[in-house]
Parts: C-alpha cells; structure tokens; sequence
C-alpha cells in the first residue's frame, strides 16, 4: 500500500487523477481544437492570477487557475514564479487551459466535497472519507468569508487557494492509486465534484 508521500509524488510528476475534462489545446485554441483531456495528463494545476471585475452592482475578484498538462508543463521556476505574481512573465509556457474561479466558487468546492464524503455512509465513514473530512475541517478553508477578504491581501489568499487545491487533488489520487479499495459514492461524487469545477466556460480564455 502506498503511502501519503508516495501519492504526493504523483501529483508532482506522472499523475493527477482518472477523470475526463473537456478543454481546448491551448488558452486560445478554437472550437474545433476542443478534445477529451483526462486528469492523468494534468501535471500541475496553479493558482497563477486574481483580476477584478464589476458585474452589475458587485465588485468580484476572480482568480486564475492554469492547467498544464505534459505538453505544457512549466519547469519549477515557472510554477514558483507564477504563484508569486499576479500575471505569467513573457517566457513562462502557456497552460493547456485556465479556468477563473471566484472565492464562492471555491469555497462551494470545499462544501460540495465535505458533503460528498459526510452524507456516503451512514454509521462508519471510509477511510478515504475521514481524510477528505479532516482535511476540509482542518483550518480555515471558509474561502466564501468577508472576514478572510477583508483581513489578507490577493498573495495570501492566492496561497491559500492552492494548498487547497494541492491538497484536495492528493487525496483523490493516493486513494485512486491504492489497489484492493472499492470506491464508496463519496469517493465517486468527490471526483465528480473535482471534475465538474476544472470543466473551462465559455468566458474561460
């Protein structure tokens, strides 16, 4: 069996997980370049930029979340480099594709894969749904809070935002990758869940 580290070293490396994600080859690839790209191709996914726009009476901030997969996978410098500034240098590779996402938008994640893992079993949870649980309960993960946009600036919320999403895709692979395990409905709407936000709209460059 493998454990936690071992799992960790996927998500830095070969593997991101087993879903499919319908994308476009490039951030401004056409129509007819939309293919099937699995969640195994991805190698990183970086929390690289935070823009605000107004709609209607609100003022939201949307943050960036590159994809890149092992034709676009940027070298480490590029990958500290991008969490660390608000926009990508000249020479940083592109991401297959980049999704915007706003802190509601993350912290329904957060929600949506508590209950997964909450509501799956009636008496004794899995062991894959008492490590989605404890991580999710671990620490302020509330991204929806006023409280939080207002106490920290766009960098620290921008760190916190990928240390969720590195620590919610390491948990679906390590437990994806154990063999012997039937996976319970939790488990299953989890990677659903995860699949359903990396999905680009079509305001997603």
């Amino acid at each position: 069996m493998q454990t936690q580290e071992q799992a960790k070293g996927l998500t830095r490396s070969s593997s991101r997980s087993i879903f499919p994600v319908e994308t476009r080859t490039s951030p401004n690839a056409s129509t007819s370049q939309r293919r099937q790209l699995t969640l195994h191709e991805i190698e990183s996914l970086v929390v690289s930029g935070a823009t605000s726009r107004r709609e209607g009476t609100k003022l939201l901030t949307y943050y960036t979340l590159d994809v890149y997969t092992g034709i676009s996978t940027p070298s480490s410098k590029d990958i500290d480099a991008a969490r660390t500034q608000l926009n990508d240098s000249e020479d940083t590779r592109p991401p297959a594709y980049r999704v915007e996402k706003t802190l509601v938008d993350f912290d329904n994640l957060r929600q949506a894969l508590f209950n997964a893992s909450h509501l799956a079993h009636t008496s004794v949870s899995c062991e894959f749904c008492k490590e989605m649980m404890l991580y999710i309960d671990t620490g302020d993960k509330k991204f929806g809070s006023s409280v939080l946009q207002r106490l920290v600036g766009r960098e620290k919320i921008k760190r916190s935002l990928q240390q969720f999403v590195d620590g919610v895709v390491d948990i679906l692979i390590h437990f994806a990758c154990t063999e012997g395990t039937p996976w319970c409905s939790g488990q299953v709407q989890s990677h659903q869940v995860v699949r359903q936000f990396l999905l680009p709209r079509a305001s997603d460059s």
